[in-house]
């Protein structure tokens, strides 16, 4: 019990990372949800597929990919019905973490291919990918 309490903050703090990389990393692999990169998404990019993008208003507004559809994370389950299931479904935020918890529903709610977008829109402006808005 002793090693409990001085070790409070730190088995606090392991159980947090823990718990973020079991998020971002295991959670959608088990769920079906693929990783893609920008690379492989430029080779990608050419067929039929909805591009999700699952960041906030304002982040939309600064700037985001071309050709996609705007739905924050808090209102993907509302939303679902107007995403098609049959064609692979890109999500894209600004990290990475927003669209894999996102990808993550897609895939539990019956959608076939889901792809979250590594790196989010810092390496989809680094790959030069077309970008929308902002300045």
């Amino acid at each position: 019990m002793e090693f409990i309490e001085q070790n409070a903050m730190n088995i606090i703090l392991g159980a947090f990372i823990v718990w973020m990389l079991w998020r971002r990393l295991v959670a959608p692999k088990l769920s079906g949800v693929k990783s893609i990169s920008a690379s492989d998404y430029m080779a990608f990019r050419d067929q039929s597929h909805t591009l999700l993008d699952v960041r906030q208003r304002g982040e939309w507004v600064s700037g985001h990919a071309k050709g996609a559809m705007h739905v924050p994370l808090s209102e993907v389950a509302a939303h679902m019905n107007n995403i098609t299931k049959d064609i692979p479904v890109v999500v894209i935020c600004a990290s990475g973490n927003r669209s894999a918890m996102a990808a993550t529903k897609l895939a539990k709610a019956g959608f076939d291919t889901v792809y979250n977008f590594s790196g989010g829109m810092g390496a989809w402006q680094s790959a030069g990918l077309p970008v929308k808005g902002g300045n």
